[in-house]
């Protein structure tokens, strides 16, 4: 048998020069590469990623408005009395001695005549003055809305400017009492002082109408100390609540240790928890939270608020457990807290890089409710990215439709190695941002694909419009386009990079730059380059000292060196130097690519030195050691191999030039599967299929590959009845060949995706008895109708398959919906959505809808049909019948607008049968959506 040697080396060594290598029975020259090659590294996108926005925590403020001024009496104010002689006139002299009895404290007597005095003289000219003082006698006698009205007279009679505006400010306080804050709102607009008093409480109207911001403003240049003294106390408390409001958390906690006041007390204790939490002080923060319910227990509904700031203490003390009990707690109670501290947790985990169970308690936050439903999108497909989901990550990416967002879908597509969809999000991404950020990392990763695809019109035109946000990236990324085109020296000028610098130079020729650059460099690839350089300038001993060194090694740098150290002596014909450098770098990298090419160069040596034997000796045993690999051919077979691998060129016309020019060589059959498999890579269907059946109807080794591959060709070429025809073939042919499981496998795939249930199942049951089976089998059985068997399958692998558990609770949750048990089919489906089956989740967060819906539970089964419509688009069929079942909640709830708003999409769309009979009853008596 002849042995070819075709050596072609892919390194360079010391001048470009012809010489011949004796080999048995064929010369071939050496091929000198005086080109050093290096490849632009991809730019891959980010492994994690994360929402920079976290959901602050929720102050007690946000939902409780501060306690109305309970304890705050009306100002009281210095009459003037008129004057009087013997009783007259008679006005005066009711209003006189009103004042007197007022001031004696006899208010039933102040009263009698307040009330005469009003009654028969309306028009007396200081009747404001007695509606104001009846209004704080009604009040002293605990008659509150007696005294509103008087007040509220006073307030829209009289000449009087005093007591006027006290009337204004005082039924204005009595209002905010009694919770009629439009009503205050119009009696301070009637005051026309302006003085501290009056700016205060504009303030506590500003607050009780949650505009904290407003009500700062007008505050902050007043001293409670100044004010009323009947004011002081709840001035305290309102300045208090304001700072705390505004995140001013130490200034509020200075002011709220001041009070005494037990009306305030609760509130206190509250404000003074969730100061010292935001403060970060976690003790003082548990110890009043705790307090609170002691004192308050956990009945009024103010108390969830302890409970929740309980709950984010124990994330921060990395008590997630504790804190998920807590949410569980409040999800009957307050499910806005509820959403909110799971969502906390989930933030907690997703630092930890815990990605999978921050999956799992945003989904099921998903479930409390939909306040934060656009912050949860947001995160359950960033999640679900740092977790590898990247298909289930793109589908949610793609229709959040926000900068950032498409430029994650785009990071998702590349991940699914989808570089050429992922161009259309970046570009979307840079033209819709206006963030600096997201503009350049877009424009960097369409680069990098237009690099990739070798579209270099769009590359430079990418390049130009990066130049304004990165200069320097820019001009390495020119640098690669002139590289890879072999115009070194304008490489060499471009590239700021000094490393693809030195190596431009080098490759231009340019030997004096390319060392300048490199000589003092002491990172591992700048010395590797500087030892290329040596032995191109003929500075042989320079370089081996080098590649000695970096030799020592364990990175990729030093196998290439320590390869390339032995091979210095073979380049120069030192081969019993050359022999032994072989031999020990084979030793140090057993089994390894440039380990077994060491073999080969050591037997080249051998027989070089004129030892045929010693070199025939190391040929057999290594054809013999490694007899199912491509390297078991000998050293021309190997190094086409090499550089099939390694070379731009085209691989196919590689191999056929090989096959032509020695068709006889005794591992043909091996480079022609080679070539085949490249065939099927690139789709030419009919040349693999020539020879994968030239192949399979020989009696060579690898015909039972090439039947099973031309199997996999029609199933790849869609052409499924001739497949399963040629797998069936295989099987009869080679019933324990080495692909007999694969020809298995892929019948099953093809008899389920064809619906033939019954065959899929016969031919899986012939396959290993592992779970994996047991799921598919599983499966099987649910498509086909038998649910008992499927449930039987599915309920043995349940807890101990964590792989596959949210998917197989998906199906569990489906058969007990069939078998009418909706108990069991809600515990399932509350796990499914765990899962990271996109449309399995949409599915079932719309049957937990439907059972809701039947338990009554209206609520609960709108905020499940809203979650499949916002958070899982691409689910069409769901979000369709989720619109419907939604609209009609509300439209029964009385909110009719927003369910005309949510069937409005559905307008333009051809619904089929009972869908659309569905919309257009809804439809009936509905407002237009604007």
């Amino acid at each position: 048998m002849k042995r070819y040697i075709y050596l072609i080396f892919l390194i360079f060594i010391l001048k470009a020069f012809s010489q011949e290598v004796k080999v048995p029975e064929i010369t071939f020259p050496i091929e000198i590469i005086a080109e050093k090659k290096e490849t632009k590294p991809v730019l891959s996108p980010p492994e994690t990623i994360k929402l920079k926005e976290k959901l602050k925590i929720k102050l007690f403020v946000e939902e409780v408005k501060p306690i109305p001024p309970y304890g705050v009496k009306p100002p009281v104010i210095s009459l003037n009395k008129p004057s009087t002689f013997l009783g007259l006139p008679e006005e005066n002299a009711l209003m006189s001695d009103a004042i007197e009895d007022f001031q004696m404290g006899r208010l039933f007597s102040a009263k009698e005549k307040l009330e005469k005095l009003i009654e028969k003289y309306p028009e007396a000219k200081f009747i404001n003055d007695a509606y104001y003082l009846l209004g704080i006698v009604y009040y002293n006698l605990k008659e509150y809305k007696n005294a509103l009205r008087l007040f509220s007279k006073g307030c829209q009679t009289g000449t009087i400017p005093k007591s006027k505006d006290y009337s204004c400010m005082s039924a204005a306080i009595l209002s905010m009492r009694f919770y009629k804050i439009e009503d205050a709102e119009q009696f301070l607009k009637n005051i026309d002082l302006t003085d501290d008093n009056s700016l205060f409480w504009h303030s506590v109207l500003f607050l009780q109408m949650g505009k904290p911001e407003e009500a700062d403003n007008l505050i902050k240049g007043i001293s409670c100390e100044n004010l009323d003294i009947n004011f002081v106390e709840y001035c305290r408390y309102i300045r208090g609540y304001i700072l705390f409001a505004m995140h001013s958390f130490e200034e509020s906690l200075k002011i709220l240790k001041n009070i005494d006041s037990s009306i305030y007390y609760r509130h206190l204790l509250l404000l003074k928890g969730f100061s010292y939490l935001n403060m970060n002080k976690l003790p003082e923060a548990s110890a009043y939270f705790k307090k609170f319910l002691e004192g308050y227990g956990s009945v009024e509904k103010i108390s969830d608020y302890a409970i929740y700031g309980l709950g984010i203490i124990d994330i921060k003390r990395g008590k997630l457990r504790e804190a998920v009990e807590r949410a569980g707690v409040l999800e009957v109670r307050n499910p806005e807290l509820a959403q909110n501290l799971y969502i906390k947790i989930a933030e907690e985990l997703a630092d930890r890089k815990d990605f999978i169970n921050a999956f799992v308690i945003l989904q099921k936050s998903v479930k409390t409710g939909n306040r934060y439903i656009d912050y949860l999108r947001k995160k359950i497909a960033i999640t679900a990215y740092n977790t590898g989901n990247y298909q289930y990550a793109f589908l949610m990416f793609k229709d959040i439709n926000q900068p950032r967002f498409l430029l994650y879908a785009g990071y998702s597509l590349l991940k699914l190695n989808k570089s050429v969809e992922a161009k259309e999000y970046f570009e979307k991404a840079y033209i819709t941002a206006d963030e600096t950020e997201i503009k350049e990392k877009s424009l960097k990763h369409l680069a990098d694909i237009y690099f990739q695809l070798r579209q270099f019109r769009d590359y430079l035109n990418t390049v130009k419009r990066l130049k304004r946000y990165d200069p320097e990236y820019t001009s390495d990324l020119l640098g690669w386009y002139f590289f890879v085109k072999k115009e070194y020296r304008k490489a060499y000028l471009s590239f700021k990079d000094p490393y693809m610098k030195a190596v431009s130079a080098f490759n231009g020729n340019l030997l004096k730059e390319a060392y300048q650059i490199t000589k003092d460099k002491k990172d591992r690839k700048s010395r590797f380059l500087l030892a290329y350089i040596y032995m191109k300038k003929e500075q042989l001993d320079k370089a081996r000292e080098i590649l000695k060194e970096l030799s020592t090694g364990n990175d990729q740098i030093a196998q290439e060196a320590g390869y390339l150290y032995a091979y210095s002596y073979f380049s120069q014909q030192e081969y019993e130097k050359a022999a032994e450098a072989f031999r020990q770098y084979a030793q140090r990298y057993p089994d390894t690519k440039l380990g077994k090419q060491a073999v080969l160069r050591m037997a080249d040596s051998y027989y070089n030195m004129g030892d045929t034997e010693k070199a025939r000796q190391i040929y057999r045993q290594f054809i013999q050691r490694y007899s199912n690999s491509p390297e078991a051919i000998d050293a021309a077979y190997q190094l086409t191999i090499l550089e099939m691998k390694s070379s731009e060129g085209d691989v196919a016309k590689q191999i056929n030039s090989f096959l032509q020019k020695y068709p006889n060589y005794p591992f043909v059959n091996l480079l022609k599967l080679q070539l085949a498999d490249y065939y099927l890579e690139k789709k030419e269907y009919k040349k693999a299929e020539d020879i994968y059946t030239e192949i399979a109807n020989s009696d060579a080794k690898e015909s039972d590959y090439a039947f099973y591959k031309l199997g996999y060709l029609y199933y790849t070429k869609g052409d499924t009845p001739r497949a399963v025809s040629i797998l069936k073939d295989y099987l009869k042919k080679f019933p324990k060949g080495k692909y007999a499981i694969n020809s298995k496998t892929l019948l099953v795939k093809i008899y389920q995706e064809t619906g033939d249930y019954d065959s899929a199942i016969k031919i899986l049951k012939q396959l290993p008895d592992n779970d994996e089976n047991r799921f598919k089998l599983a499966v099987l059985y649910y498509k086909k109708g038998e649910l008992l068997k499927a449930k039987e399958y599915f309920e043995d692998i349940y807890t101990r398959f964590p792989k596959y558990r949210n998917d197989i609770a998906y199906y569990l949750g489906k058969i007990e919906i069939e078998m009418e048990h909706t108990d069991m089919a809600q515990k399932f489906l509350q796990e499914a959505i765990g899962g990271t089956d996109y449309f399995h989740t949409a599915e079932s967060y719309f049957l937990l809808g439907v059972i809701a819906e039947k338990r009554g539970d209206k609520e609960e089964a709108l905020n499940n049909y809203i979650n499949v419509v916002y958070l899982y688009p691409e689910a069409k069929e769901f979000v369709i019948k989720a619109r419907l079942k939604a609209a009609e909640i509300m439209k029964e709830e009385g909110q009719k607008k927003e369910a005309a708003c949510m069937v409005k999409p559905l307008k333009n769309i051809n619904l089929e049968g009972k869908l659309d009979e569905m919309l257009k009853q809804i439809l009936q008596n509905l407002p237009e959506c604007r």
